[in-house]
């Protein structure tokens, strides 16, 4: 439904002073025709604000939030729709979040299925830094969003930090009818077709990556499907226009500095070219999940079951965006099973329990090998989960949790009660399934906080 529409229908019932009223309460302003800088808008936003406004809106630029991504899990600030705002200054955060679009980004972003009617006010705000100096940046966090506006590159990296987009129409369907982003999908499509059958035999692969780790795996990483550089001119350049179709809705300066981080590690044909056998549907023979990947940059277009994409492009895919307190050097990638035993181990660390489980399903972040900061726990614990405390008695306990202690030869005394901690998504969602019949006993914070702590003391 367009705007216009639900004007009308407003107008049905509540005349012209209801329909202004309306307007102004539950529509978001329309950007100014003469956009100013990011920077000019950042100061006029943050001029307005009061001190309690400032204190939800605003943190140090070193702030893990600033490192932090995902599809639209909360970013920190606050909810522009609730946040009690002005007309102007709402006035002032539409504009800066247009003023960090290109002019063609102003009609593909705000257009995305949840934008569509509600715009900015459907976006938390978050301000990283002082608007009056060069380290600055504005986060708007929402459905299948995360833009950030006004970075620097004063850390060689592109747009500052990972960019995210998507859009739900086409939902689980092939070729993704009507969807917003469907030209990026067309070209990986036609790439794809003009692949000779071996190549295309090796550019498919089976499972699909996690859809939010986008980590930079550097000199040394481990990168699959067909080399870009193997690739007939043709296809390369195809390569190239899907690259563009991504960046179309950024601004061009930072559009360039993208570019410069590419050409400075290869270009794109240091890249390699996926797709995934687990993104097809029985009506469509399209592979949705394509991924370009290499030591310093990632494109990963998830449109199956419907388009959640990232990308991360820096200058040295080594030195990685990383943000905050210095924790300490780990020595190892931790994810998986890896990632999940020193979640465990945190919880357990932090709570004094008997046991402590994590689903493995959960720990979709990826943590990297050396020096580490709170913004890269942050993003290793991406579902910003709480820590529960459950009380279970021996033979009550069950699901995944029991079968891992007997394959440890941990003996459970039946009329024992067991402190066992988990997080609030196993407690409201799987707690059958993962440990058995058991009932809360406290809450312990918010898991990361536990991994902080937990790292600052062991690394």
């Amino acid at each position: 439904m367009q705007r216009r529409q639900v004007l009308k229908i407003g107008a049905l019932g509540a005349g012209t002073a209801g329909l202004a009223a309306l307007g102004y309460r539950f529509l978001p302003p329309a950007p100014s025709k003469e956009l100013a800088s990011v920077q000019s808008l950042t100061v006029q936003l943050y001029d307005s604000l009061d001190s309690e406004q400032r204190d939800a809106l605003m943190v140090e630029y070193d702030h893990p939030f600033r490192q932090y991504h995902n599809r639209g899990v909360w970013g920190g600030g606050q909810l522009l729709a609730t946040a009690g705002f002005s007309r102007q200054q709402l006035s002032l955060a539409t504009d800066l979040m247009y003023a960090g679009l290109s002019e063609a980004g102003r009609s593909i972003l705000p257009n995305q299925f949840f934008l569509k009617l509600p715009d900015v006010l459907a976006t938390n705000l978050l301000v990283c830094g002082d608007p009056y100096s060069d380290q600055c940046q504005a986060l708007f966090t929402g459905p299948h969003l995360n833009l950030r506006v006004g970075g620097k590159n004063t850390e060689g990296v592109a747009f500052g930090g990972p960019q995210v987009y998507g859009d739900q129409r086409g939902d689980a369907k092939g070729g993704l009818p009507g969807n917003n982003y469907l030209p990026q999908l067309r070209i990986a499509t036609e790439l794809f077709d003009s692949l000779p059958a071996e190549l295309q035999q090796q550019a498919v692969l089976a499972n699909s990556p996690i859809q939010t780790q986008i980590e930079l795996q550097g000199r040394n990483g481990e990168f699959h499907g067909v080399p870009v550089a193997e690739l007939d001119q043709d296809a390369r350049a195809k390569v190239n226009e899907f690259i563009k179709q991504v960046f179309l809705a950024y601004p061009s300066a930072d559009v360039a500095y993208a570019w410069e981080c590419l050409g400075a590690n290869g270009g794109p044909d240091a890249l390699y070219l996926s797709y995934y056998q687990d993104s097809t549907y029985p009506d469509s023979s399209l592979y949705q999940n394509i991924r370009l990947e290499g030591p310093a940059a990632v494109f990963y277009f998830r449109g199956h079951p419907h388009v959640h994409a990232f990308f991360n492009v820096a200058m040295d895919g080594d030195t990685p965006l990383s943000v905050g307190e210095k924790l300490g050097y780990n020595p190892e990638v931790l994810e998986g099973e890896k990632l999940k035993a020193v979640f465990e181990q945190a919880m357990q660390a932090n709570g004094k329990t008997d046991f402590t489980y994590y689903d493995l399903d959960s720990a979709v972040g990826k943590l990297r090998a050396g020096d580490i900061r709170t913004g890269d726990i942050y993003n290793a614990e991406s579902w910003q989960n709480e820590v529960v405390y459950l009380k279970v008695r021996g033979k009550e306990l069950g699901g995944e949790l029991a079968t891992q202690l007997e394959q440890r030869g941990t003996s459970i005394d039946p009329a024992r009660e067991y402190r066992i901690a988990t997080t609030d998504y196993v407690a409201n969602n799987l707690l059958e399934k993962s440990i058995g019949v058991g009932s809360k006993q406290e809450t312990g914070g918010m898991l990361r906080d536990q991994l902080i702590d937990h790292f600052s003391v062991m690394l």
